[in-house]
């Protein structure tokens, strides 16, 4: 899994922008949105972080191309 700088920036200027028009366009929600920014903002750091542990060991289960050819012509 690549971590691609733009990627991540895009996202989090989309999530800011869906965040700030919620703000504004649902008053009578403000209160319970302020609360949901603040909890969101503690945890995007740690959720990325399991997203990109369970991708990056999701991929060490399947056999490398490269042992395959390697064990292919020692036999």
């Amino acid at each position: 899994m690549k971590c691609n700088t733009k990627t991540m920036v895009a996202m989090g200027l989309a999530f800011g922008l869906i965040l700030a028009l919620g703000y504004w366009a649902l008053p009578q929600f403000r209160g319970s949105l302020t609360s949901l920014i603040l909890v969101a903002c503690s945890l995007v750091c740690p959720l990325s972080m399991l997203f990109m542990m369970r991708g990056i060991q999701s991929g060490a289960d399947k056999p490398d191309a490269r042992d395959e050819t390697v064990r292919g012509q020692k036999s």
